[in-house]
């Protein structure tokens, strides 16, 4: 099916780049028809690597004899696409955007500046403290976040420790998906379950309407 050994544009899902990918590799699940009238079709799968960070992306897609290659719409089945939280504040949310544009770049500063992102959070809950650690422990006090969740959270000020000074190791890039995660589990309690919850409220209300 291919004609060059480079895809259409695409953005990265590790480090934002975009543009063509090499293809590294792909298969055709080709499935033959007895029927004259039916063209030969199946699933191409394809590996592309990215031309900044050098990272995979998998993708798959339907095709027949009958397609041109611009047609071909393939889904992107690996990584994962990036999670954004519509509902943060603008300034967490630049906080959140700044970090995860190093995350490719250096473990280290990608940590430091998730740390900073909580804190920004902290901040705009108006959490008391002079310290992330302190402020986390605030807003579990207040009820904002539970208990457990400020406990786990304090893995990423730990890290971002780590990645703000030397003399406390290195981070490596295995731990970056790890890091954006568990990051991400105090403002998706503070901003977002509540957004969700009132749109599902909204949506049974609605259906119960008589």
């Amino acid at each position: 099916m291919r004609t060059t050994n480079y895809s259409d544009s695409q953005t990265c899902r590790y480090c934002g780049n975009m543009g063509p990918m090499r293809i590294a590799g792909s298969v055709e699940d080709a499935k033959d028809n007895e029927d004259a009238f039916v063209p030969e079709h199946g699933t191409v799968c394809e590996v592309l690597i990215c031309s900044e960070c050098e990272r995979p992306t998998i993708r798959a897609g339907f095709y027949h004899d009958g397609m041109d290659e611009e047609d071909w719409l393939p889904t992107v089945l690996y990584p994962a696409e990036r999670k954004t939280l519509s509902s943060l504040p603008r300034l967490v949310q630049q906080e959140y955007e700044a970090a995860r544009a190093v995350a490719q770049v250096s473990p280290n500063a990608y940590a430091a500046m998730l740390g900073r992102a909580l804190d920004a959070v902290c901040v705009d809950r108006g959490a008391a403290g002079d310290t992330l650690h302190k402020r986390l422990e605030d807003l579990a006090g207040k009820g904002e976040i539970p208990k457990n969740l400020a406990d786990m959270a304090q893995n990423v000020r730990q890290s971002r420790n780590v990645g703000a000074h030397a003399d406390l190791g290195s981070l490596i890039p295995a731990e970056i998906p790890f890091l954006g995660s568990l990051s991400y589990v105090v403002p998706e309690y503070i901003y977002e379950a509540p957004r969700m919850v009132e749109a599902a409220q909204k949506r049974y209300e609605a259906l119960h309407i008589k």
